[in-house]
């Protein structure tokens, strides 16, 4: 999946400046912080188990992404065939959260 992200997301600069935005989009800082994202998933993929993939782990009732090495500590809840992806606001607002923090 990410490698057809990578394959599939090349945009012009002209691109980015055809949608109607609050402010300009800054190309460059926009194209770091995908690739930013895109490497963090990768280094995350890498590390967690078979077992344990195709689950979104909580905390509590939040969806977190999980410590690898605590999987135990999170509640699972599978996916099942014809399913849909979970949607709530939290998990919008913990997504948007996360990626769009700055990089350390």
């Amino acid at each position: 999946m990410l490698s057809d992200i990578r394959r599939h997301s090349r945009f012009t600069a002209e691109e980015f400046r055809a949608p109607a935005t609050e402010r300009p989009l800054d190309v460059s800082v926009l194209h770091r912080r995908i690739r930013s994202v895109l490497e963090d998933a990768e280094r995350f993929i890498s590390r967690i188990p078979s077992h344990a993939v195709g689950f979104v782990f909580l905390e509590g009732e939040e969806p977190v992404q999980p410590d690898v090495e605590a999987l135990g500590k999170y509640r699972r809840l599978a996916g099942a065939p014809g399913g849909v992806w979970p949607f709530s606001p939290e998990i919008s607002s913990a997504m948007l959260d996360r990626y769009n923090r700055k990089p350390d």
